[in-house]
């Protein structure tokens, strides 16, 4: 099923009553929002090696929440208020670089986690 996922969906995730960051969310404006999202989307796709696809009503690992997640980690890694100007600037973290540099990867705790498909599960023979 192909992607059809929105800035509307992601709002809807990051809702004061679904998710404890609604708050950081919705603190960046829409174009950064929008921006995050299309990254997201592009960074999830490389490293899973396929296009994101819609959930179906039965999956447990949900590109979607990956994505969103993602957004929220690309925005906290490279957009900061600065003092003398009230307005985000992009910047690339020290954090970042090392993330990139130690792990290879650069995604988020939680994007990775929703996309686990698989479990080691390890059992013992009778």
């Amino acid at each position: 099923m192909a992607y059809t996922k929105t800035i509307t969906d992601a709002n809807a995730y990051y809702a004061v009553s679904n998710h404890v960051r609604s708050f950081d969310w919705a603190n960046y404006g829409t174009d950064e929002r929008t921006g995050a999202l299309a990254q997201a989307k592009r960074e999830i796709e490389l490293f899973i090696g396929r296009d994101v696809c819609d959930p179906s009503g039965t999956d447990k690992f949900r590109d979607d929440y990956a994505i969103f997640e993602q957004a929220l980690f690309i925005l906290d890694e490279t957009v900061r208020t600065t003092t003398s100007q009230n307005s985000a600037q992009m910047i690339e973290t020290a954090e970042t670089e090392k993330r990139e540099r130690d792990y290879g990867v650069t995604l988020s705790p939680m994007a990775q986690k929703y996309l686990a498909r698989q479990r080691l599960r390890i059992s013992r023979g009778s």
